[in-house]
């Protein structure tokens, strides 16, 4: 039933706008304008309306004359004259005792008195006769002007408003979702007849297309699934869809709708829930997964489960550390992409492929213990102790965005047995459901594990056989809630070859650019075909749904009058004119009512406006539950159990004998590596001048110390700490060279001494972010300028 209301009847409306202002002057008052429009009105209507009334007429007196001629002798036409002629006697009141001669039927000619005439006999009989004539000759021209009539003025109404219709000239169309229902329900019917031609020509189309869909698609026949109550055209499942609406509009009730039909079919889907009503509705633990590291159910999991090779693990690596949304892949990023990579590579052939194992070696771990683990590899420079500050920001980089894998569970005896999604994606039943899920609040923990597990699947996708049948759903409640997935441009692009079909929910087009830039969003929006439009918040979006659902060249006519004191000023003139318009405008999307919306799908289709219906699915299963305590997963030695300094990752210390043999060693080369220093700084100091690069070393140097600039301890404490004070030594001596000199030059000692020095020993090779070194940094004139290092905002 239609929906009553000004929002859905289309009632017209006058709005006078609050800011008008003042009263326009016009020639003619209102009483002018408005009887000169009647008046003009009137007019034209009589003159539409004379014609049938004309064409009336003339048909009785062609009838009437040629019923008379035949049906009437002459000396009766002659008697009924006569009664003409005393009626028009007696109107003009002349003497009614006036004789006159009247012939009879018989010949015979008898002296009547004028008023007479119409009683006599003869005269009455032929009257009456006439009369029947007559009567005959109306009833026929009332047959034939009668229906002429009506169909004079049918088509004169008709003229009247198609003149006036908008002509569609090409573009983009809007119908009533009734003619869209035929136009698929027609198109999807021959295109059955076709595939049964080709599968089986000896099964009846009829009789298929009342099958249940299960049925069919265990048959290898498609059933076709619905968009908001309107059957998707043929296989046009998989060219992707997008659903954009703001907070409540109803995105959440079609994707859960495609869920229960996916049930139905046996199709799988991967989902990812951030609100939990996913989960509630369907999950079912015996065909089911859930990934989410703060809920119980999620089972054990690790990289290394669904990455065999260096290029899984780029793969992995470029979804789990995001870029910055353009174009560009920020040096910070793609250093510490590689930085993971190839940490996980010496991980797997080591054996060590655990989530502990990854925080162990590569949080938590000193900066040289992961030098050494990674060393002649390419990220043997990233992780240089020369260049401490560069690593540590390019680990800082990485632990950002990854350190939830230090929360996820490793397999444990007597628990939920390790998950893969390869696995599953090739294995499991095909109708299971993996959810991907989140809660608002762990979001920001876990968004970029999130990303990772939605990417894996979509390349899990694509690593199966080839087919045209539907295989595998993938729906986004909000994609743009998650990290830039690099798989899912390539997924929209080439999972239908692989039977997958993606559904985007967003509700802004500015979030989604954000996400993954403007040309991005844009080739999103172009490779997820079919779109179901709610109402948006934002004009922005709006206008960019107005221009989804199309525009179209039309053909009006304008309507123009015209009056004078006269007549023949009055004039009504059409005027055609053609344009382009929009089938929408944005308001109307920002105005829609909840559940409300347009659907449009390609290959031609046009657009209708459609209504979705809110459907309370009953809750099967708890849409959380939370873990007990949220602990890093222990790193577990191989063949042994874990400590809990182990746990925690970092250098073990050096036992105290290998200690002492270091520091007797040490203590033969320090001195001469003193002496070639302090020669060295003596000739840095004699220039009074430093490179750039050297300057951009120093005030990097004076920056607050980075995280790994702690008192170290084992063999990298006392190898540092005898630089320091090799370091420390030199200095001194330098200075006070320098306080010479320039005693002797009248001139104070360089206040740039300290920079000259710090860069210069970082030419050296010396570790000058070592804190006893920095003391010397810190101790610099005020007023430096000391552009700090990258950080954990770079």
């Amino acid at each position: 039933m239609r929906e009553r209301g000004i929002r859905f009847d289309g009632r017209p409306a006058t709005v006078q706008h609050h800011s008008a202002r003042g009263r326009v002057i016009r020639n003619a008052g209102h009483f002018t304008r408005g009887s000169q429009l009647l008046t003009h009105e009137v007019l034209m209507t009589w003159q539409g309306v004379k014609l049938p009334l004309v064409i009336g007429f003339f048909a009785f007196t062609i009838l009437a004359s040629l019923i008379l001629t035949f049906r009437m002798e002459d000396h009766e036409i002659q008697l009924v004259l006569m009664k003409l002629y005393a009626f028009a006697w007696d109107m003009v009141d002349f003497d009614p005792t006036h004789v006159i001669n009247l012939t009879l039927p018989s010949d015979r000619v008898i002296r009547v008195p004028m008023g007479a005439v119409p009683y006599n006999g003869a005269v009455r009989i032929a009257w009456a006769k006439a009369m029947h004539c007559a009567l005959a000759a109306a009833i026929g021209a009332a047959v034939l002007t009668i229906p002429l009539s009506i169909w004079f003025v049918d088509v004169s109404r008709r003229r009247g408003i198609e003149i006036l219709k908008e002509r569609h000239e090409r573009g983009a169309m809007l119908v009533e979702r009734p003619v869209l229902l035929r136009e698929i329900a027609a198109h999807n019917y021959a295109e059955l007849a076709r595939e049964l031609a080709r599968i089986d020509p000896r099964l009846d189309a009829a009789r298929v297309a009342g099958t249940a869909p299960a049925r069919r698609i265990a048959m290898g026949i498609p059933a076709p699934y619905d968009m908001a109550g309107v059957p998707v055209p043929w296989r046009l499942e998989q060219s992707h869809a997008m659903l954009i609406g703001t907070t409540g509009a109803g995105k959440t009730t079609q994707l859960r709708s495609i869920v229960a039909q996916a049930r139905e079919r046996g199709h799988r889907c991967v989902i990812f829930d951030l609100t939990g009503a996913f989960v509630e509705s369907f999950y079912d633990p015996s065909r089911d997964h859930i990934l989410n590291p703060m809920d119980e159910r999620c089972p054990p999991w690790t990289i290394f489960n669904d990455c065999a090779n260096y290029a899984d693990f780029t793969a992995a690596a470029a979804a789990l550390i995001p870029s910055d949304g353009g174009n560009a892949e920020p040096f910070w990023a793609m250093a510490a992409r590689t930085l993971f990579v190839e940490m996980c590579v010496k991980l797997a052939e080591a054996g060590l492929t655990s989530n502990g194992a990854i925080a162990h070696h590569l949080m938590h771990a000193d900066l040289s213990a992961v030098h050494r683990m990674l060393e002649n590899t390419i990220a043997d420079p990233l992780t240089a102790t020369q260049a401490a500050r560069m690593a540590e920001s390019i680990r800082a980089v990485f632990n950002t965005n990854a350190q939830v894998i230090r929360f996820l569970p490793d397999p444990v005896e007597g628990g939920l047995p390790p998950f893969s999604i390869n696995a599953w994606m090739r294995e499991e039943t095909r109708d299971g459901i993996l959810f991907i899920t989140s809660t608002h609040t762990d979001l920001t923990l876990n968004r970029a594990l999130l990303t990772l597990w939605m990417d894996m699947a979509v390349n899990a996708l694509m690593r199966l056989e080839r087919t045209r049948d539907l295989r595998t759903w993938f729906l986004f409640d909000e994609v743009h809630a998650l990290h830039r997935l690099p798989a899912i441009e390539h997924g929209l692009q080439t999972a239908r070859a692989f039977g997958g079909a993606f559904v985007l929910g967003m509700h802004s087009f500015d979030k989604l650019a954000e996400t993954y830039g403007e040309q991005g969003a844009i080739n999103l929006a172009a490779l997820a075909r079919t779109k179901l439009i709610l109402s948006t918040a934002d004009m922005e979006t709006a206008r960019v749904c107005a221009e989804f659902i199309g525009n179209r060249e039309v053909r009006e006519m304008d309507e123009a009058y015209s009056y004078g004191y006269n007549n023949t000023r009055d004039a009504s003139t059409l005027t055609p004119r053609t344009e382009v318009k929009p089938l929408v405008i944005p308001d109307d999307i920002m105005n829609l009512p909840a559940l409300y919306g347009f659907l449009k799908f390609p290959d031609g289709f046009p657009a209708t406006r459609i209504r979705l219906v809110w459907r309370d699915y009953p809750a099967v299963a708890e849409p959380w539950r939370r873990r007990a305590s949220l602990t890093p997963a222990p790193f577990v030695p191989p063949g042994g159990s874990a400590s809990p300094a182990e746990g925690e990752g970092g250098v073990e210390p050096v036992p105290m004998k290998a200690a002492a043999e270091l520091r007797a060693v040490v203590g033969q080369i320090v001195p001469e590596e003193r002496a070639r220093l302090t020669d060295d700084l003596f000739t840095a100091a004699d220039r009074r001048e430093v490179t750039a690069g050297e300057r951009e070393a120093d005030t990097r140097a004076a920056s607050e110390p980075a995280l790994m600039n702690q008192p170290e301890t084992g063999l990298a404490g006392i190898i540092g700490n005898m630089r320091s004070q090799a370091v420390a030594d030199s200095r001194s001596a330098e200075n006070a060279r320098d306080a010479a000199i320039g005693r002797r030059a009248g001139m104070a000692p360089s206040r740039k001494m300290p920079e000259q020095l710090a860069a210069r020993e970082e030419q050296l090779g010396f570790d000058y972010t070592d804190r006893h070194v920095r003391r010397g940094h810190e101790a610099s004139e005020p007023g430096l300028d000391r552009d700090d290092g990258p950080g954990f905002g770079d």
